[in-house]
């Protein structure tokens, strides 16, 4: 029997019987971590040649053992042959039997505001989701928009919106949203996989994903790139700095909505803009009137809005706010205690932590430096044009998920080659993090797979195609017309 094994992981049989495509399958995942192996065999045995070796010129032993420690890191995280906070917890570990850092500048940093922000995020998020406020606005705002393609498309847009920012687990937003879209397409009479119906789908990926990541609590991914940035970024600063991005994401994500996925008559069956009020009705008919846990957590939002947007005036920061209010949650029974261990994403929580010991390595054994001198004649030129480094770093970070790799390597990558640029970090982070929630092809968004799956077969990656095509134009175009915003903001030097 011969085997194919294409490069997204499919394989065909082309001669023989009694094999099974899942046997098959198998075989060639194994075929392909066997050479993942190999590659981590020889980059392991590469880099403790590196930490044994003369130091380079600008490095003392302990830079070499921190450098070789950080290449098999960023090896590991490639090939992903363990989840990347299990390979992040296993660098910073070499680095305390190394001697490469001490406990304090290894782990101290989970004890930092940007980790005890994550937790608080998480878990407000989490009480939220729970109490089922984020679900009744979201069934209001539908149930009083027009009962039409264009009006309840809008208004469900201006919906995903507004939960958006208060809940970073897409998941979580997904499983809201979905099904509620599925119920507006379906009385509005669309069929599953046309234009319209893949509309409202379309909406809450980018929704959860791409305007997600303008806020400091909007997208799981965020919290990564803070991992890569100095301590004290509030919510506000965060928002702020992408509010131009924000903007014409949001009017040319609309316009495309509006033009590409507007109804043709061989996608609508019988219609019954009626059913849309009446589904509303009743699922908030079943959820009550407002009242106790439900309006306890209104309350908590509202206080916790002001708080992230205010705070920093009275000396209050982002991450007290998040605790206080997740713990008020937690208290009035939102929040329960089986959802500590299963609703918090402890995975990120530890790999944000192991990230900043890593960055507090990298600045301590003079790594950072060494690597930004070493690039400095590349790097240096970019500078003095960022829209041009810019656009390059969205373009290779759309490029490289191709061959999936994480924005994370690319993040820990170019954080240390423009470490000692004037360019505010926030920049580059945020070009790499959208634009590595790039999801043209099926593979590249696991977040993406998931929302699919919770469609019931109703809407395919064939369907959205476009969709991830309109992403990479608009993604581009919102980046460059940030440049001379960030420019205002003094965040290109």
């Amino acid at each position: 029997m011969i085997l194919a094994c294409s490069a997204g992981g499919t394989v065909a049989k082309t001669s023989g019987k009694g094999w099974t495509k899942r046997y098959e399958k198998e075989e060639c995942m194994d075929k392909k971590k066997a050479i993942k192996l190999l590659v981590l065999c020889i980059a392991t045995l590469g880099c403790v040649f590196l930490a044994l070796a003369a130091p380079f010129e600008g490095l003392d032993a302990v830079g070499m053992r921190f450098l070789a420690i950080f290449i098999w890191w960023i090896v590991m995280m490639v090939l992903e042959l363990v989840p990347t906070h299990i390979s992040s917890l296993i660098a910073c570990t070499l680095c305390l039997l190394t001697g490469t850092g001490d406990t304090s500048q290894v782990f101290g940093q989970f004890g930092s505001s940007t980790v005890l922000l994550l937790i608080g995020a998480f878990g407000l998020a989490a009480g939220l989701s729970n109490s089922g406020i984020l679900k009744r606005i979201a069934l209001l705002m539908v149930k009083y928009a027009p009962k039409n393609y264009v009006g309840q498309m809008i208004v469900f847009e201006l919906a995903n919106t507004l939960v958006t920012p208060w809940v970073p687990a897409a998941a979580a937003k997904q499983a809201i949203m979905v099904p509620i879209a599925g119920d507006v397409a379906t009385q509005l009479g669309f069929k599953p996989h046309t234009r319209p119906y893949t509309g409202f789908f379309s909406i809450i990926v980018i929704a959860s994903l791409i305007f997600g990541s303008c806020f400091l609590t909007g997208n799981g991914s965020v919290a990564i790139a803070l991992g890569f940035m100095p301590d004290g970024v509030t919510w506000l600063d965060w928002a702020r700095n992408a509010l131009v991005y924000f903007i014409v994401s949001l009017v040319l994500f609309t316009v495309f909505f509006i033009v590409w996925h507007r109804p043709k008559g061989e996608d609508t069956t019988d219609a019954n803009p009626q059913a849309i009020l009446e589904s509303c009705n009743r699922q908030l008919a079943e959820m009550g009137a407002l009242r106790g846990k439900e309006l306890f957590a209104l309350i908590v939002l509202l206080v916790a809005i002001v708080g992230f947007v205010a705070g920093s005036n009275f000396g209050i920061s982002a991450h007290a706010v998040a605790l206080s209010a997740w713990l008020l949650l937690c208290v009035s029974g939102s929040f329960k205690p089986q959802d500590f261990s299963t609703r918090l994403m402890w995975p990120i929580v530890i790999m944000i932590g192991c990230i900043l010991g890593m960055v507090t390595l990298l600045s301590a054994t003079g790594v950072a430096s060494w690597i930004a001198q070493l690039c400095s004649p590349v790097i240096v030129p970019l500078t003095q044009q960022p829209l041009l480094l810019v656009l390059l770093l969205a373009v290779l970070m759309i490029l490289l998920r191709f061959a999936m790799v994480s924005s994370t390597v690319m993040m820990a990558l170019v954080s240390t080659m423009l470490a000692s640029s004037v360019i505010n970090p926030f920049v580059y982070l945020f070009t790499v993090t959208v634009s590595g929630m790039s999801f043209l092809l099926y593979y590249q968004n696991p977040t993406v797979i998931g929302a699919l799956g919770m469609t019931g077969g109703n809407v395919e990656q064939k369907d959205i195609y476009a969709t991830g095509i309109a992403f990479i134009v608009i993604n581009l175009i919102a980046l460059a017309v940030s440049v001379p915003y960030w420019q205002m903001m003094g965040l290109l030097g």
